[in-house]
């Protein structure tokens, strides 16, 4: 890989690992095979941003939560309301879907934090 740069503020620089997910695979397949430009940087997080990162993160993991929460219950009320009709299934599955999509704009991925080695 080239250089390590920080997701946070951009610059080349050393700090912690982030890990490799399904959404950074599918980002660096498209820069690799659709745009032609991949760089294949290593992302981390520098220390001076990691508090930045850590209430970054937090908010994306509410939002997740959040968000599929409330499409789960708009579907419960899609289904009482018309009587458990599967296309009042259906369409409550595809709006709890759109909201996931919606929680993932805020997408923050996760750090492989080190091992910490405890006392004996």
């Amino acid at each position: 890989m080239a250089g390590s740069y920080c997701i946070m503020c951009g610059k080349e620089k050393k700090g912690i690992a982030v890990r490799e997910d399904s959404v950074l695979g599918a980002l660096r397949w498209f820069k690799r095979n659709v745009t032609k430009s991949e760089k294949n940087y290593r992302l981390v997080v520098c220390k001076e941003c990691f508090l930045k990162y850590r209430k970054a993160r937090d908010s994306y993991q509410r939002k997740e939560i959040m968000y599929t929460m409330i499409g789960a219950v708009f579907t419960a009320l899609l289904l009482a309301v018309s009587d458990f009709s599967l296309a009042a299934f259906g369409v409550g599955i595809a709006i709890t879907a759109c909201m996931y999509l919606l929680s993932q704009l805020s997408y923050m991925p996760s750090v492989q934090m080190p091992e910490v080695k405890g006392r004996k």
